[in-house]
């Protein structure tokens, strides 16, 4: 469990979505400490660094446990 601060992962899949008309980005991804282990997080498009592809490193950053976005490495 990650309180608050940054982790290091890779992102493995990622699908932009419309939600009555805001974008967001479902992501699939898995910290470096922990490959095996995937995790989903949905965040808005202004949250991720522009055109996230698979296999990118990322730092994820998180508040109380919850994804609030990430960032290229």
């Amino acid at each position: 469990m990650v309180m608050s601060g940054k982790k290091d992962a890779v992102l493995h899949h990622i699908q932009l979505i419309d939600i009555h008309g805001t974008r967001f980005y479902d992501i699939i991804f898995a910290h470096i400490d922990a490959p095996d282990q995937a995790r989903r997080a949905r965040i808005g498009v202004d949250d991720a660094y522009p055109d996230p592809q698979p296999g990118d490193a990322i730092s994820v950053s998180y508040l109380m446990n919850v994804v609030t976005g990430i960032a290229r490495r």
